[in-house]
């Protein structure tokens, strides 16, 4: 289990369900930023011109979801020669809150997708963090600079995220990222 800190009043804990009182985990936390933005995104409005989307497609049976995400994002040029990527949210009404004090500060639903993604990928990189050596999770996970535009760059990533699915009392089912990584 990748540990993750929430924020204080934070829209995401990366707790799970099914133990309210057990550590939070960076595998559940990604997965509810990126259920809450496909939430987000089929309640909401875009903002005109603005061609961002995520699709969640969970197949039960086999306990994975296919997440497919394609975010406009700024790329910047910063201090020692770093780039830097900036997502700006798409999506008008959004109440999404990193909260204060924890790992993530990110402004928007759409960077803290983004900043997830990236941050899972950068410990599934890693062999000795990962509960099944031969499954890979994040199977795309790019940036591409555009060749002009005001939104100069697209962050793109594909998933294949194994899945919690549990019982409700008195019926119904929530869907949860389930830990793959140590």
């Amino acid at each position: 289990m990748a540990p993750y800190t929430s924020g204080s009043g934070g829209s995401i804990s990366g707790v799970s369900y099914s133990n309210p009182q057990g550590a939070a985990s960076l595998e559940r936390a990604v997965y509810g930023i990126l259920a809450l933005l496909e939430e987000e995104e089929n309640n909401l409005t875009k903002v005109a011109e603005k061609n961002d989307r995520i699709s969640i497609t969970a197949d039960l049976s086999k306990k994975i979801a296919a997440i497919d995400l394609l975010l406009n994002v700024v790329a910047a040029n910063a201090a020692a020669g770093a780039t830097t990527y900036t997502a700006t949210h798409y999506l008008i009404g959004s109440t999404f809150t990193s909260g204060t004090g924890g790992n993530s500060s990110a402004p928007n639903l759409a960077q803290a997708a983004m900043e997830g993604v990236i941050a899972l990928k950068l410990l599934e990189l890693d062999p000795a963090r990962k509960l099944n050596p031969d499954k890979t999770v994040i199977t795309r996970c790019t940036h591409t600079l555009a060749a002009s535009g005001g939104s100069n760059a697209t962050f793109s990533a594909l998933l294949e995220f194994p899945i919690e699915v549990i019982s409700l009392p008195g019926g119904g089912t929530l869907i949860e990222g389930k830990v793959f990584l140590t």
